[in-house]
């Protein structure tokens, strides 16, 4: 019988086994690409950028016949960063801090993936498949461009049949004219004050008379992405804007900063809000619970859990789930127990939502939390 040699294993091909080291060594000196794709700010850099107030706007308008005046294009970016509190400078010679370029074009130039950012990282960021009209906005502190992107689109592709069916001769114009529309409404003065940590400045923007109930929500998002411990005085008075849209995302928030600060506001607005507050609140204590063993929320929560509606007894669910208090272990039981007794082939999507939510809870404690 013929035996077959395993070079791998064997001993007769060092050279094979010296690739095979070089190859590990080459992956463990060579960086992680996560890493790689974004520069760390320096120190200075993170007070420059938390400071930033005066910018140069470095605007450019390109239609398929060449680059048209971008008058109109300025004064509408001005005055979107003017709502925020910033200054704008026409000449680059004054002093500034960052110079923000919005480029808008009738046809998106392609310009190949970015070192970070994408369709898949943040809201409107640069779309690769995108070919119509698009304005891109960049920053850059100093001497470097930031990775950042903000990509703000028409709702139509073809700049052409947009024009024809609007009655409009020149296509060109027409597609930054539309773009400039889509400029005084869009959110990035408040992405690029998220970007550069200025939490202050969206806390500001909160109680401005222009900012909408949407931007409101975007802002209170942003707020809770950024960890903004500064904001949580706001964000609890949040809770009680009379849009419940607001109130869930100022409660959302909260538990995503994730301070005990914001846990007695969470807590009252639970017990005795309407019942579009107890909702928000649940989730906000939801996110809070695991993070907070020994606060009064797992008690709060198991009280109610057995009287809430189903929807609201999934999020509590959740959380308790989440958390390694092990009290929460025979509510969550019985609870199932009872869910299961009216579990049918026809139950309604929310209750076997339910179900499964509880049924991973109790997984959890079996499989991760140990009895000790």
């Amino acid at each position: 019988m013929t035996m077959t040699h395993n070079p791998i294993n064997g001993t007769s091909h060092p050279r094979m086994l010296g690739i095979i080291a070089i190859g590990t060594l080459l992956t463990w000196l060579t960086p992680d690409s996560g890493y790689a794709r974004k520069e760390l700010l320096t120190p200075e850099e993170k007070t420059q950028q938390a400071k930033a107030d005066r910018i140069h706007l470095d605007t450019l308008a390109l239609t398929s016949h060449g680059p048209i005046d971008t008058n109109a294009l300025t004064k509408a970016a001005t005055a979107r960063l003017a709502q925020l509190g910033y200054r704008t400078v026409a000449d680059p010679a004054q002093p500034h801090e960052a110079v923000v370029k919005i480029k808008c074009e009738e046809l998106k130039t392609w310009e190949g993936t970015g070192r970070s950012g994408g369709d898949a990282d943040m809201v409107d960021a640069a779309v690769r498949l995108w070919k119509g009209p698009a304005c891109q906005i960049s920053y850059r502190f100093g001497a470097r461009w930031a990775d950042w992107r903000h990509e703000v689109r028409t709702e139509f592709v073809n700049p052409q049949e947009a024009a024809r069916q609007a009655g409009q001769a020149d296509a060109g114009t027409y597609a930054i004219m539309q773009l400039i529309e889509r400029i005084q409404a869009d959110p990035f003065p408040f992405l690029l004050a998220a970007e550069w940590g200025q939490s202050s400045r969206l806390i500001t923007a909160l109680d401005a008379a222009g900012t909408t109930a949407p931007q409101k929500q975007l802002v209170i998002g942003l707020l809770g992405n950024m960890l903004a411990i500064d904001a949580i005085p706001r964000l609890t008075g949040a809770l009680q804007d009379p849009d419940p849209a607001v109130a869930k995302a100022a409660a959302t928030a909260l538990g995503t900063i994730g301070h005990e600060d914001g846990i007695p506001a969470l807590l009252s607005i639970f017990k005795s809000g309407t019942a579009e507050q107890h909702q928000a609140a649940a989730a906000g204590l939801g996110r809070l619970a695991p993070l907070h063993p020994n606060s009064e929320i797992v008690p709060t929560l198991l009280t109610a859990l057995p009287n809430e509606p189903v929807r609201t007894q999934i999020v509590l669910a959740r959380a308790l789930g989440k958390t390694t208090d092990r009290r929460v272990l025979e509510p969550l039981r019985a609870l199932h127990r009872s869910v299961l007794k009216e579990a049918r082939a026809d139950s309604t999507p929310e209750l076997k939502e339910l179900l499964a939510t509880l049924g991973i809870a109790l997984d959890g404690f079996d499989g991760v939390h140990t009895e000790e």
